[in-house]
């Protein structure tokens, strides 16, 4: 999961503030400000393996999956992401150059994008919530506090440990943000890098298990020690179909849900878009796979089942110190920009009051939430509600400019004709919350499938009020110039595309970052290439192995950042 693009309305007090420091938050992106590929294939690539992959990776296991099923699942949903990103989001971004805050006020209204905004801050507030509470767990077993996995805290100790944890989260939030921007952007390959050897690292421990069982083949343990098709309780598992909605709905809200309208109206073509498959197939994908693998292989080593077992627990036992390392950065550097962003959503609400002061209020609410280990046990579930409250956002949005135009009706007609509120929009979104309600509701089908007809129905729906509510119909405008004027704002003279500053190979600071990572990588294959070792014991080896060039990684790529600065300034 990505955690990106809140902003204020332009209610906000600082609107103005934030446009002239660049960030354009109510103006059309000009192509002096529109960003190459690379930008965006390197954005997707380290957005998208955080923290709660360790949580998801580990449910997807308890939730009773099979093997082949989750990998088929896996590949169907994360393509149908991409497509989504790609075929819909992308195209609306880069054509009308907007903020998804910007273009809802104007499509809808103040009263629904005030909604909206409600909604979205409470889905990064949640999100940060659960990832201050997974970066606790790994503090906890250096404390000796017991696993925390209940629908409430049974420790005292872990309680402050939770609230110690969040006041740091709030205190970077409020004035680390740029510094841990930068440091996320340092992690992301070491983070990535993790998750890929803490399968690799499990899977020959898999094996020595599986042969004690007198099982043959690696897709016949896998099935029987890690994705068994059926839960703990001895109930069937989750079907290939609902693994692929999941895995195409868990990041709804930034791509059918349009929040990513925000990043990729940047983007200098539409086809940009694409590049979300490597955020999709590294981190939801990959880091899954290797986080159910570590996980299975932690609760074999330890003898206890996985649901008892907290992100902490998993990552110290497969990778040591190291593996606590990876749990804390990946919740701070996911609950760090979730917490600014909902502080952001509910800012542009409750605009009277300073920034500062809304956020602080909305970081002592998180953190209590994170005291609570229900708010990561049950992630999975209360994202899938939270996305079905917001696909109907992202499906009025679709269909204001796709849909309209094809009726004669033009982009934006509600801001065109000078009506306050669009009462389609609004009781487009209250039908589709009541379809999303009956939806739940039904036992056949699973809440992760929840969101597809509550978006379809608001799709559909839309247009047809529209057409029965007063939006005037113009037949034979040309919609695109109607709608958002001109295809790019007006170019200045001497205008070029941005693009990330080059690469320097050369540097000596990169060769030794890239190193490190590819010594880590390799020497997680040892148990694969000798027979003769001993998995298990390797692994406490390994543990200590990694944390000199763990140390010498951080060091490098952090000189080779701030070198890579310098000289973009010069």
């Amino acid at each position: 999961m990505s955690s990106q693009s809140a902003g204020p309305t332009t209610n906000s007090p600082d609107a103005d503030d934030v446009v002239q420091s660049g960030e354009l938050e109510f103006q059309r992106i000009p192509p002096s400000k529109q960003l190459s590929g690379k930008y965006f294939l390197g954005a997707y690539s380290g957005e998208h393996v955080a923290g709660t992959e360790f949580v998801i990776g580990a449910s997807l296991v308890s939730l009773g999956v099979s093997t082949s099923d989750l990998i088929w699942g896996l590949i169907l949903g994360n393509l149908m992401a991409v497509l989504s990103w790609a075929w819909v989001c992308s195209p609306i971004a880069t054509r009308s150059r907007m903020t998804i805050y910007w273009y809802l006020e104007r499509l809808a209204g103040k009263k629904v994008s005030y909604l909206y905004n409600i909604v979205n801050g409470v889905l990064y507030a949640v999100l940060a919530g659960a990832m201050i509470t997974v970066s606790a767990s790994a503090f906890r077993v250096l404390i000796d506090i017991p696993p925390q996995t209940g629908l409430y805290p049974t420790s005292v100790s872990f309680v402050l440990l939770a609230l110690a944890v969040g006041g740091v989260t709030v205190f970077l939030a409020l004035k680390g943000f740029k510094l841990i921007a930068n440091f996320s952007t340092v992690c992301a390959p070491w983070m990535i890098m993790m998750f890929l050897v803490s399968g690799i690292l499990s899977l020959p421990i898999v094996t020595h298990f599986g042969e004690q069982q007198g099982l043959n083949g690696l897709g016949a343990m896998l099935d029987a020690l890690i994705w068994t098709g059926t839960t703990p309780e001895g109930e069937p598992g989750i079907s290939i179909w609902v693994i692929a909605a999941w895995a195409w709905g868990v990041n709804l809200p930034w791509h059918l849900g349009m929040s990513d309208m925000s990043i990729l109206r940047f983007a200098r073509k539409a086809s940009y878009g694409y590049f979300s498959a490597s955020g999709m197939f590294i981190g939801h994908f990959m880091a899954w796979v290797c986080a159910g693998i570590m996980g299975a292989t932690a609760a074999l080593l330890l003898k206890e089942q996985l649901i008892d077992m907290d992100p902490g627990t998993i990552a110290y036992r497969i990778l040591g110190g190291m593996g606590l390392l990876a749990v804390v950065v990946a919740g701070w550097t996911t609950a760090i920009p979730s917490l600014y962003r909902a502080g952001l959503a509910f800012q542009s609400v409750f605009y009277h009051h300073k920034r500062s002061t809304v956020s602080v209020s909305v970081g002592v609410v998180t953190t209590v939430i994170a005291c609570f280990p229900f708010v990561f046990t049950s992630l999975m579930q209360v994202l899938s509600y939270l996305t079905m409250l917001l696909a109907p956002i992202g499906a009025i949005i679709a269909a204001e400019h796709f849909l309209l135009p094809r009726l004669g009706i033009r982009p934006l007609w509600r801001e065109h004709q000078g009506v306050e509120d669009n009462r389609p929009a609004m009781l487009t979104w209250i039908t589709a919350v009541v379809v999303g309600i009956i939806m739940v509701a039904l036992p056949q089908i699973h809440l992760f499938l929840v969101f597809i007809p509550v978006w379809l129905t608001s799709f559909i729906v839309y247009p047809l009020l529209c057409l029965s509510m007063g939006a005037e119909t113009e037949p034979g405008i040309d919609y695109l110039e109607a709608g958002y004027g001109p295809v790019d704002p007006p170019e200045l003279p001497g205008d070029t595309v941005q693009s990330h500053p080059a690469v320097n190979r050369r540097d000596p600071w990169y060769f030794l970052s890239i190193g490190c990572l590819v010594v880590i990588l390799l020497a997680s294959f040892w148990p694969w290439i000798n027979e003769g070792s001993n998995a298990i014991d390797y692994v406490e080896t390994y543990k200590w192995l990694i944390v000199p060039l763990t140390v010498t990684y951080f060091i490098a790529a952090t000189m080779w950042m701030r070198n890579r600065r310098l000289n973009s300034d010069e």
